[in-house]
């Protein structure tokens, strides 16, 4: 079958979109993008995800595509690509274009592309079990921690380092050792009968996060944001990997040593999740 993407005003089919070799966001990483799920031909969060790409163009000054009919483009791709049901990741990469200069230039023609196809989540066996995760011992010392920017080598390596180890995830830390979250997900533990995430400066502002907080604060209980040393993870009554695609699946291990699974608190996370989409 045939894949088409949207490549700034015009879907197109996969096979014809071509990006100039010029485009900053191949030559630097000069760009952004979001990862979001779809069920159904329904894109969930989307208004948050926008508004953290938003938020983030602004800081790195690129030109957001504020009059995009986001919806209407979204739909159109999932239609085009045969993904009104099940289940379908989106991705949207926005990159400074051909902008000639140093630092960051005014960019005049932004380059947008989005597209989208069919998601296999981790299995029902994967949500009980929970992954193997491995803490990534190079520390993250940059501010672009902050935005899901194109620069994101650090994190595939990071990933790399625990896939050759027999983990799942890997977890960076931040430049004074303390846990920031995890290479592809945020992290939500479970320490005297609360939930709470690390409080971490370089750490990207987790949608899911959000949701899951919005949704714990309707149930009359608070995420809370504290700092949190490897040590202290060992010690807790659970540890959750979270992200858009996967919802939140259980740490099994950290660092080969054994972590409690609590089956109840992970379906109650979901069932958070769900509430809120």
């Amino acid at each position: 079958m045939r894949e088409f993407v949207w490549l700034n005003e015009a879907l197109i089919p996969l096979d014809q979109a071509r990006v100039p070799v010029d485009d900053r966001g191949f030559l630097y990483g000069d760009g952004l993008f979001e990862t979001l799920r779809a069920e159904a031909g329904r894109v969930l969060w989307l208004p948050r995800h926008l508004a953290r790409l938003e938020k983030s163009a602004l800081a790195l000054r690129l030109p957001f595509p504020a009059d995009i009919p986001w919806e209407d483009r979204l739909a159109r791709l999932l239609q085009a690509n045969r993904l009104e049901q099940g289940l379908a990741v989106v991705k949207m990469l926005l990159s400074r274009g051909v902008a000639p200069g140093v630092g960051l230039p005014p960019a005049s023609r932004p380059t947008l592309l989005i597209w989208a196809r069919s998601y296999v989540p981790p299995t029902p066996e994967e949500y009980v079990r929970g992954w193997p995760v491995l803490t990534f011992p190079e520390p993250r010392t940059t501010f672009l921690g902050r935005h899901k920017s194109l620069n994101y080598l650090f994190y595939l390596a990071a990933r790399q380092y625990a896939l050759d180890r027999g983990a799942r995830e890997a977890l960076i830390l931040e430049a004074d050792g303390r846990i920031s979250e995890g290479a592809a997900t945020s992290l939500i533990v479970l320490r005297d009968g609360g939930f709470f995430t690390p409080q971490a400066p370089s750490a990207l502002p987790g949608v899911t996060l959000e949701v899951l907080g919005q949704a714990l604060r309707r149930r009359g209980q608070d995420l809370v944001a504290l700092p949190v040393h490897p040590a202290q993870l060992r010690e807790a009554a659970g540890l959750w990997l979270a992200n858009s695609l996967v919802g939140v699946v259980p740490a099994a291990s950290l660092d080969d040593l054994p972590l409690p699974v609590a089956a109840p608190a992970t379906r109650f996370l979901q069932e958070c999740l769900r509430d809120e989409h």
